[in-house]
């Protein structure tokens, strides 16, 4: 039997937490980087993702600041000495390829770079004869054009004609100037030319370090791979060496990347036809074969940017003994196969997402894939844009948002982020503009290791054995290409948006853990038994087919073969088509008749359902057909996770809530003796009832405001051992008066209770530490065996020292430390080191702006003093905070101090 207990006591150094480390314009130092990477060791944290982006500060010899450029000697030095530090101190050290995303930089040329089509269309009566010189008129090259004859606003695909080679270099004194189109027969009624155009214009790195500005990546060919990887990679990862750890990919961000100069020729060879004369179809409507050529698109660019990218990624460092992490949202391809790429699949919590919610976008799509396709770990960059504005998140917010990641799947964490900030830039430091400052410079950082210590526990025991769901859901991968313009599709977005978001977040919250299938998934990972659709370690006994009306001819035939062996298919609609021009001439008709014959009894052992396109209908299925894993009865704030570790069951729950939650969790796949261990502590706690009754267990208890629970599950444990009581409620409590506020050495006046400090005069803009202090006089009474001290109104954190021995730090809901050793009869002290947030002092007039008042040309880089104001005021300060709140916020401790005495 695995001891959970002592795995939380004694989690493994591989399972802490890492930190995005931004460094700007590489101007960084060895002794800072000495200190700040020392700082995170002690806090906690056991590797950094290095990240060089934009500059904030021109070079300036006096104040020692010197921006280095990418790929300079100073840069392999600078980098080469933070990896090897952190060897040296037992850290990880991963790196960003590249400065700033998506990949690029002076290496990718025209040739190299992502294209962007763009469709031009002329409107042509005819019959007559037709020419036009399009000098000026575009830019760019012609990679295709068609003309068709129109009826009803449709073209007529009999009557298309590919005239691509129309198209000729229009010259000026013998150099190419534009583009001419020769004459070219129309024939008589309304015809339209389509010209799609590869823009001149492309997407640039954003906002890159010195020397390393240039052009993104054509992600969809194998030659633009070599050349970046080649020139931008190869020689930093023979520098690092066996101090680098993985190399990441951070979200594909790729601003209209449609196309590819390989795109024409592989087409052809994958599809069995030339997409020129159907070209239209990609923008307008060419009837029935409109949406099976923007399936045999997509899924060409998938294919490309699969194999000539994404596994090509992983494979070149492997080659060189590396891993890599990939974030795959934004990606246009098989999103789930690319996330199986990687090593180690990476999602995202963008935003405000520190409640409990099914994330389809950034986290299940990722986790789902290392689910099926056998990843252990799976990552999560976490806190991008946790709390807008910024500097208001606490240690309390990003706890709950932890929770909410692992809920959803991911079992490793990766801080977004930690900004370098030398004292240079001073106390507040240089955050970054889209993150959770999660560094020195934050007012609650010497509490940290508190949240550092969680993560670690936790991303252990979620490491342990293998994950449990029985339910998938099928993506409609198929309509959401076929029914998408020519574009650089979000993929991720697309099908969270065609299922539903509410749909996937109430089945989940419904006991129904889930994960997505793709079409390998379904039809080559895992085997059909009549236990289900079996897939690594999972035996999947529902699919859920919804907003499914294409499906390939060979997904079909397997979700037939799934029902017939014994398990169930429910659809919210019948699906009617099969997938892509070629294939679909044979193949559509064939679907069609096996999913009538599936949904109209055909069956064989298991059930083919079709339910009405709502939730509510979906939910009642799904209720009278498959019972749950675990059906929480307050489940808009508890979650659950399930892993199964040889013949024990663990469950991770979390009541991500600022309010204390009584609940009763039915368990249905479980029996059998269980213990109930903390999340925190490791402690093994009582539990308030339990009962057993036909084949289900049933247990309430009272989950405390933001707890989390591990239930362990073992036929090495008696039924009934820890079915106990335990009265939590206080049986009396007493007031702490008569509080003293000192800051830097300064009293305030004593107050009856403690005062909030933007309510005290000199105070409204203060962010940092303040001491809270009183006197209380204690009799102990008979029968109480436990004294906590409860805060009713902290905005941040607050350590605890009751006659000056330390009872705890409090930085989260409830309130409370334990104060029980150090009370003793009569007089006793109690003082408080209260931290706030930074939010004030950024918000206050005196903290002056960023910007430099800069000549228009300086002497040193960047030469023009614009350069540096522009990330400054796009990226670096706080205006949007000032425009959010125009009075100081709540800081500090006020309300009532409560003696809480237990029983």
């Amino acid at each position: 039997m695995t001891d959970f207990k002592a795995l939380l006591r004694n989690p493994p150094e591989a399972a802490r937490g890492m930190t995005r480390w931004w460094w700007y314009g590489c101007a960084v130092e060895e002794k800072e980087i000495d200190r700040e990477l020392n700082l995170m060791k002690e806090a906690g944290i056991g590797g950094v993702e290095l990240q060089i982006l934009y500059p904030l500060h021109r070079d300036d010899r006096e104040k020692g600041v010197q921006n280095v450029p990418y790929f300079s000697p100073r840069f392999f030095e600078l980098t080469g000495y933070a990896a090897h530090r952190c060897r040296e101190l037992g850290l990880r050290f991963d790196f960003t390829p590249g400065s700033s995303w998506p990949y690029g930089g002076p290496p990718i040329t025209q040739e190299y770079a992502m294209q962007s089509a763009l469709p031009y269309q002329i409107d042509i009566q005819g019959p007559c004869t037709y020419a036009h010189d399009f000098t000026t008129q575009f830019t760019g090259e012609v990679c295709a054009a068609s003309l068709g004859k129109m009826e009803n606003s449709r073209m007529l695909p009999e009557t298309v004609r590919d005239v691509t080679g129309a198209f000729t270099d229009k010259y000026l004194f013998n150099w190419p100037w534009g583009t001419q189109m020769k004459a070219v027969e129309v024939p008589e009624g309304p015809h339209k030319l389509t010209i799609f155009v590869i823009n001149r214009y492309r997407m640039m790195a954003l906002k890159p370090c010195p020397n390393a500005d240039g052009l993104v990546m054509d992600h969809c060919s194998a030659a633009a791979f070599d050349r970046f990887f080649g020139h931008m990679v190869e020689p930093l990862v023979q520098r690092l060496g066996d101090d680098l750890g993985s190399l990441f990919c951070d979200s594909i961000e790729c601003d209209g990347h449609n196309w590819s100069g390989v795109l024409l020729e592989e087409f052809e060879k994958r599809r069995g036809y030339s997409l020129k004369p159907y070209i239209y179809a990609l923008w307008g409507d060419m009837g029935e074969a409109t949406g099976d050529i923007r399936y045999d698109y997509f899924r060409t660019m998938s294919e490309l940017t699969i194999e000539n990218f994404f596994q090509r990624f992983t494979a070149w460092s492997k080659e060189r003994g590396h891993t890599t992490r990939i974030q795959a949202h934004g990606t246009w391809g098989d999103i789930l196969k690319v996330y199986a790429c990687a090593d180690i699949p990476e999602g995202e919590t963008f935003g405000e997402h520190d409640k409990l919610e099914c994330n389809t976008i950034h986290r299940r799509l990722a986790s789902s894939s290392g689910h099926i396709y056998g990843k252990q770990i799976i990552s999560n960059e976490s806190f991008t844009w946790l709390k807008v504005p910024r500097f208001t998140e606490t240690l309390q917010d990003l706890k709950a948002a932890v929770d909410a990641i692992f809920l959803d799947g991911m079992n490793m964490i990766v801080n977004h982020g930690y900004a370098y900030s030398p004292e240079l830039a001073g106390p507040r430091g240089w955050p970054f503009y889209a993150s959770c400052n999660i560094n020195h410079t934050a007012g609650w950082w010497p509490l940290y290791h508190h949240v550092a210590r969680y993560i670690q526990s936790c991303s252990a025991l979620l490491r342990e054995g293998v994950p449990v769901s029985d339910i998938a859901v099928y993506l409609p991968q198929a309509d959401v290409w076929a029914e998408n313009l020519l574009s650089d599709i979000h993929l991720a977005m697309k099908l969270e948006e065609r299922i539903g978001r509410e749909t996937a977040d109430r089945i989940n919250k419904a006991g129904y853990w889930f994960d997505y299938l793709n079409d390998e998934a379904v039809c080559s990972l895992g085997s059909i038994t009549p236990a289900g659709l079996c897939i690594e370690t999972n035996c999947y006994r529902t699919i859920l087919l919804l907003q499914c009306t294409r499906l390939p001819l060979e997904t079909a035939e397997r979700l037939v073969e799934f029902v017939r062996a014994g398990g169930t298919l429910i659809a919210d609609g019948v699906p009617c088509r099969s997938c892509g021009l070629v294939e679909g001439k044979t193949d559509h008709e064939r679907v069609r008749a096996l999913m009538d014959e599936l949904f109209g009894g055909g069956c064989g052992r298991g059930r083919a359902i079709r339910v009405e396109n709502k939730e509510q209908a979906l939910l009642q299925c799904l209720h009278a057909q498959v019972k749950p894993d675990v059906r929480v009865e307050k489940n808009d704030t508890v979650g659950f996770v399930h892993r199964r570790c040889g013949e024990q069951e663990l469950y991770f729950f979390s009541n991500i809530s600022r309010e204390a939650v009584r609940t009763a969790l039915t368990f249905y796949q479980v029996s059998g003796g269980f213990r109930v261990l903390c999340a925190e502590s490791g402690r093994e706690l009582p539990v308030q009832g339990a009962e057993e009754r036909g084949g289900r267990l049933s247990v309430t208890l009272q989950f405390k405001p933001m707890q989390s629970l591990y239930f362990v599950f073992s036929p090495e444990l008696k039924p009934g051992e820890v079915w106990v009581q335990e009265a939590d409620a206080p049986c009396a409590c007493r007031e702490v008066s008569g509080w003293l506020l000192t800051v830097d050495g300064k009293g305030y006046g004593e107050t009856p209770a403690p005062q909030l400090w933007n309510t005290v005069p000199g105070l409204e803009w203060y962010s940092g530490l303040g001491t809270y202090s009183a006197a209380f006089h204690w009799t102990a009474d008979e029968g109480v065996r436990r004294v906590e001290l409860a805060l009713e109104n902290l905005h941040c954190t607050a350590s605890v020292y009751v006659n000056e021995v330390f009872c705890g730090d409090i930085w989260k809901l409830p309130y409370t430390a334990d104060i029980t050793p150090a009370l003793r009869e009569g007089e006793n002290t109690v003082r408080l080191e209260v931290r706030s947030t930074v939010i004030n002092a950024m918000l206050s007039p005196e903290t002056k702006a960023m910007e430099q008042e800069e000549p228009a040309l300086l002497e040193e880089w960047p030469y023009f003093g614009e350069t540096i104001n522009d990330h400054l005021r796009q990226r670096y300060f706080n205006w949007r905070e000032r425009e959010y709140f125009q009075t100081p916020q709540p800081s500090g401790l006020g309300g009532s101090v409560r003696l809480l005495l237990y029983q």
